[in-house]
């Protein structure tokens, strides 16, 4: 029959039709065997499962009476009676049940003993009230009440036998019917299974002939054999298919010929562009391989020859700048990314920009890092920092001569003074401090940027280093009206910082916080993300202008909206130069009139960090 039919289209319905005739058939005769098994077990369900039940609710409402006639023994007389009455009510309920259901051969004959034996419990348990001395009714009970509970007991447990047995006969019946419908679905499916994989191994050989043959021309398309036709003759749609492959075949050559010089063109302009930029620059792919690198990034690293598709660390080793392109990754609006080369024994610094190109499904495929030579701006940041130092060392002396002359004479050590001088003095003397607070943090920022400050690593703990901080602004808090919370933080937080800076860091931030805010809440809390510990101070208060948040740490910048609350400006540099030193980042998440998030990061304690305080991986 199928000889006949050309068009594969109907070759395939035909198919389809006599498999889902098959598979109705098969269907069907299940659907008889599952509906006689279902009636079956609901059968035993309706009959002897619900009877089981009801005598297991009848043995708990006799126990519960016989609990109620211990209850009346130990002087709980009320509580006995009520519990004795109720539970009588649902004997009864649940003995009716049972007898509604009786049909099976004994079960009457047991229905009718228990409840016999249970209007005679019921008669002495009447007895059993009228006896008033306690000791009687309990030899009662044990002579009388508790024989016929006993018996009442057992009949019930013979009554529910007698509905397991039932249905354990009911089940072994539809266990025969189980194997009856098996052995005879197994059958008929094993048929029907025959006749489908003949009918199948025909239709496939019809089909996969040609497909197969289409296979191998596209395996040598594949390997650019342009020249390769497939030769067969074939009526149906796989005819008109060869046909549309044979013409494609030929527009491939027309193309192949026109566009490959094109691409090769294109490619090298490309190649050009990138090696005439006057940075370096790297390409790399989501697995963190080299795609592509310009001449500048080759002489930096002095790369001779590489193989593309190689991981960034066998070519470049540079762990420092591999850590920066990781962290661009998974933060690309971190604020500063630089590092350090040397080239003739000289030092350079590069800028590291990044940029990730994100695909279709939101995923970095590519990385772009362009390197930016800020040498210069590091030397004269350097020759800044060198020249305020300097100039605050020369301050120090004079500034501390007119602190102690301004103060002797407030305090009248030469002479009277009346209350007009007195008051320019203490204005004199409020400025004066001002001032050495000022040189103080000039003398701080210029160590720290110089690199002389003195770093004391060691394991610290978050919880305490947080906690003894909180603690000391407890009484500034409490005087503004706020509320100082620190958040449920784990007790085995550790990271690897000189206690007193960090604890520095901290102590600036809270101030800061209740500084800028009038009422309400100021937060600390910490977690752990990845190999560092993220610190978070989160406030109500004034919060930061947008146009600020950038630049706020700065030297000197203090925002426009701080009013009459005074301060020096360097506070947020000198935060964020020690959280620098620490191997870490700070930034600040804020709205103005909302409430300001300062965060930093700094790395985890590792048992594997050295005397220097250099996290070793």
């Amino acid at each position: 029959m199928f000889k006949n039919i050309k068009s594969l289209k109907s070759k395939l319905v035909y198919g389809y039709v006599l498999i889902i005739v098959i598979l109705f058939l098969i269907t069907m005769w299940s659907i008889i065997n599952f509906t006689g098994l279902s009636d079956s077990i609901t059968n035993i369900m309706d009959e002897n499962y619900n009877s089981i039940k009801a005598c297991e609710s009848l043995i708990e409402s006799i126990e519960r009476q016989d609990s109620a006639i211990l209850m009346i023994l130990n002087a709980q007389e009320e509580k006995g009676r009520n519990t004795f009455r109720k539970n009588e009510k649902d004997f009864y309920k649940w003995l009716s049940r049972v007898k509604d259901r009786s049909s099976i051969d004994g079960e009457k004959s047991t229905i009718k003993s228990i409840k016999d034996n249970y209007v005679k419990y019921l008669n002495y348990y009447d007895t059993f009230q009228g006896i008033k001395d306690n000791d009687k009714r309990r030899n009662y009970y044990n002579e009388e009440l508790f024989p016929v509970f006993l018996q009442i007991k057992n009949k019930i447990r013979d009554l529910r036998g007698i509905n397991q047995n039932q249905m354990l006969n009911a089940h072994k019946k539809a266990n025969l019917r189980v194997d009856h419908a098996m052995i005879s679905t197994i059958i008929i499916s094993a048929i029907a299974i025959i006749i489908a994989i003949m009918f199948s191994f025909y239709l496939s050989k019809q089909i996969l002939k040609p497909i197969n043959k289409l296979k191998k021309a596209v395996n040598e398309i594949s390997k650019r054999n342009f020249k390769y036709k497939l030769q067969m003759k074939s009526s149906n749609e796989i005819g008109d298919l060869i046909k549309q492959f044979n013409n494609m075949i030929d527009r491939l050559q027309d193309y192949e010929k026109l566009n490959v010089k094109k691409l090769l063109d294109e490619k090298n302009k490309f190649e050009a562009i990138i090696n005439n930029i006057n940075s370096p620059l790297m390409v790399l792919d989501n697995e963190n391989k080299i795609i592509m690198i310009n001449q500048k990034a080759r002489k930096l690293f002095n790369i001779q020859h590489y193989d593309e598709n190689k991981h960034f660390l066998e070519v470049i080793n540079n762990d420092k700048l591999f850590d920066k392109i990781k962290e661009s990754k998974e933060n690309e609006d971190l604020e500063e990314k630089s590092i350090e080369v040397k080239i003739d024994e000289k030092e350079k610094h590069y800028k590291v920009n990044t940029n990730n190109i994100i695909d279709e499904n939101k995923e970095i495929k590519y990385l772009v890092i362009l390197l930016e030579d800020i040498t210069e701006l590091k030397q004269i940041d350097q020759m800044k920092s060198e020249f305020v130092s300097m100039v605050t060392h020369e301050f120090m002396t004079p500034l501390t001569s007119m602190n102690m002359g301004l103060e002797m004479i407030f305090n009248e050590e030469v002479g009277k003074i009346n209350d007009e001088q007195k008051e320019l003095l203490k204005a004199a003397l409020e400025d004066t401090n001002r001032l050495n607070e000022l040189v103080d943090n000039l003398l701080d920022l210029s160590k720290i940027e110089s690199g002389k400050i003195q770093m004391s690593f060691d394991k610290v703990n978050v919880k305490k280093l947080i906690n003894k901080n909180v603690k000391s602004f407890k009484k500034k808090a409490k005087e503004k009206g706020l509320e100082m919370k620190v958040d449920n933080i784990s007790e085995d937080l550790y990271i690897y910082a000189d206690p007193s800076k960090i604890s520095w860091v901290v102590s600036n931030l809270l101030d800061n916080a209740l500084r800028y805010t009038d009422k309400g809440l100021v937060e600390i809390s910490a977690e752990k993300i990845g190999y560092r510990i993220y610190i978070y101070v989160k406030d109500n208060g004034i919060g930061i202008p947008e146009e600020y948040q950038d630049k706020i740490f700065d030297k000197f910048i203090r925002a426009d909206n701080t009013g009459e609350v005074k301060g020096t400006g360097l506070g947020l540099t000198i935060v964020k130069e020690i959280v620098k030193a620490h191997e870490g980042s700070i930034w600040v998440e804020s709205k103005e009139g909302e409430g300001s998030k300062f965060a930093f990061h700094v790395p985890m304690y590792k048992e594997k960090e050295n005397k220097k305080g250099e996290i070793l991986a």
